[in-house]
């Protein structure tokens, strides 16, 4: 059922090494020394476009509108991202301990239907499948129809416990700590598919709100026979941010 060969090892892949990641010192740190170096108090200086016509109730079935977050939240960026959900084997349950990602800009193809419903048709044929599909082919996608990498996501405890954090150093901008408003199972395939969520901001400026919804992958098995063994299971969202 978890036939992630291929996807695995492109996300892997993609995914900068762990020296590579911005340091993991206390995030508030960060914030000080973006702002007196001058760089966006908010999100990275991706291509700035007219998203008037994104539409994330668009993007939800009508029975989880409730992920829409407060109506005077505006967007800012729609974006994708590309990674791996993390476990580790605890009790002979499989315990998600964070994740691992790159988020790409896709804002300016948002306002042209025809690309944007390609997207989801490209997030919805990995969601209908068990067995593996290249990611490398999904990327080249991304790049094509957008392609600026727009933050790092991880997940450390800077705030006091385990909570993802969005870090927009490697474009110019600020960062955001997660805090989980909603969580409800991917509608399309929740054994394969990690939920859908709304995350409100916990610390940081570049975002005050987060949807993460069209999830494809990331789920691990139900059970786990060795006591902490860890898995990484690749996985792929498109996350909306609000201010």
């Amino acid at each position: 059922m978890y036939g992630f060969t291929k996807l695995a090892a492109a996300a892997l892949a993609a995914l900068p090494l762990a020296s590579a990641l911005p340091l993991l010192t206390p995030l508030a740190a960060f914030h000080t020394l973006a702002i007196s170096s001058g760089l966006a108090p908010g999100q990275g200086q991706a291509p700035k476009c007219n998203i008037t016509q994104a539409n994330l109730a668009a993007d939800l079935p009508a029975n989880l509108i409730s992920l829409l977050p407060p109506s005077d939240a505006t967007l800012s960026q729609v974006t994708i991202g590309f990674g791996t959900q993390n476990y580790t084997c605890t009790n002979g349950k499989f315990v998600n301990v964070g994740a691992l990602a790159q988020v790409f800009d896709i804002s300016c193809v948002q306002e042209l239907p025809a690309i944007s419903a390609s997207i989801s048709a490209v997030i919805n044929e990995i969601q209908g499948l068990n067995g593996g599909i290249a990611l490398e082919e999904m990327l080249a996608k991304m790049a094509q129809w957008a392609g600026f990498k727009l933050a790092d996501h991880y997940f450390d405890t800077s705030s006091g416990s385990l909570a993802p954090v969005f870090n927009f150093q490697v474009s110019g901008g600020d960062f955001v700590i997660g805090k989980k408003v909603l969580d409800i199972a991917d509608p399309f395939n929740p054994v394969v598919n990690v939920d859908w969520l709304q995350l409100s901001a916990l610390a940081g400026d570049a975002a005050k709100f987060l949807v993460r919804e069209q999830t494809a992958g990331g789920q691990a098995p139900a059970t786990c026979t060795v006591e902490n063994e860890t898995l990484q299971v690749p996985y792929a969202a498109k996350y909306w941010f609000f201010a």
